[in-house]
């Protein structure tokens, strides 16, 4: 090797450390939210695409309507930012979809509409048998609430 080439290999190479060790072993370590995280970056990438047409929606519109800068944004369509449900929702609020449910347990649901009925003053009594499809309506401060379900058993 020449003189010449090897000052210019010596001006390549540093003394510091890349970090590309530490970031794997995050990545690794944080692979289960990551993914998650992927997946509701392409949810919005796309949901983004699909309003451009209707509502010129973009990622700065996006930003704007969340009142955070456009850089945020790109770090979460990247799949990149370990998102709040606070962020979620407003995702959600800004683009009219959902981006994550949490399906109930029927033991869970069953106990959640049993405490509904008790707190509107209906007996626990008065629920439909298992099997049979459930309804529960009421009305707090002129706003009526529907509760449905398919038949469950």
């Amino acid at each position: 090797m020449s003189t010449e080439n090897l000052d210019k290999f010596k001006n390549l190479v540093s003394n510091k450390k890349s970090g590309w060790n530490d970031k794997a072993m995050w990545r690794k370590e944080n692979k289960a939210w990551l993914k998650k995280s992927k997946k509701i970056a392409a949810r919005i990438l796309t949901e983004i695409g699909l309003q451009k047409e209707t509502n010129n929606m973009s990622q700065k519109k996006l930003a704007d309507a969340m009142n955070v800068s456009p850089q945020y944004i790109n770090k979460i369509v990247k799949g990149e930012e370990n998102l709040t449900l606070e962020t979620i929702t407003k995702i959600e609020s800004v683009l009219g979809i959902n981006l994550i449910e949490i399906p109930l347990s029927e033991t869970s649901y069953k106990l959640i509409l049993f405490e509904q009925k008790s707190v509107l003053g209906v007996s626990k009594s008065a629920a439909k048998p298992i099997g049979e499809k459930l309804k529960l309506s009421y009305s707090t401060d002129n706003l009526i609430t529907n509760y449905e379900t398919g038949t469950y058993g």
